[in-house]
C-alpha cells in the first residue's frame, strides 16, 4: 500500500509554516498538500511555507505538473516556498520551472538550514 504521511507546523518566531512530507505522492495528492499547507499559513497570517520533500516518491508522470500546476498556483498565491529536496531530480526541476512560470516566489534547496535563511530573509 502506498501512503502520503505530512507534518505542519508553525513557528512563531520567524512567522514561518514548516511542512513535511514522506512517502509516495500522486498529483492530487500534491495539490491536496499545497491548499492545506496554504490554509494553515492563512490561519497564522504567514506568508512563508519551507517544505521538506526529501523524502518523498512522485508517483505521476512528469507531464502531469503541466496540468497540477495551475491548481498548486491558486494555493500558493502570495506565499514564499523554500522546497528542500534530496537531489536536483527533473520533476525538482520541472516543478520548480513550471512554478515560477506562474509567478510563484519559490526555490529549491539542498538543506533545511538554508531553505529557512532563505525564509527568514525574504
Amino acid at each position: 500500500m502506498q501512503t502520503l504521511s505530512t507534518s505542519i507546523t508553525y513557528d512563531e518566531s520567524t512567522s514561518l509554516v514548516m511542512m513535511t512530507l514522506r512517502g509516495v505522492v500522486t498529483a492530487e495528492d500534491v495539490i491536496k498538500t499545497y491548499q492545506r499547507a496554504n490554509q494553515y499559513a492563512q490561519d497564522y497570517k504567514s506568508s512563508k511555507l519551507l517544505i521538506d520533500v526529501t523524502e518523498l516518491e512522485h508517483n505521476f508522470a512528469a507531464i502531469d505538473i503541466v496540468s497540477l500546476m495551475p491548481k498548486v498556483a491558486n494555493a500558493l498565491q502570495n506565499i514564499k516556498l523554500a522546497r528542500v529536496v534530496s537531489f536536483d531530480g527533473y520533476m525538482h526541476d520541472l516543478f520548480l520551472q513550471k512554478a515560477k512560470r506562474f509567478g510563484i516566489t519559490v526555490e529549491n534547496f539542498d538543506c533545511f538550514k538554508s531553505a529557512k535563511l532563505w525564509l527568514s530573509n525574504a
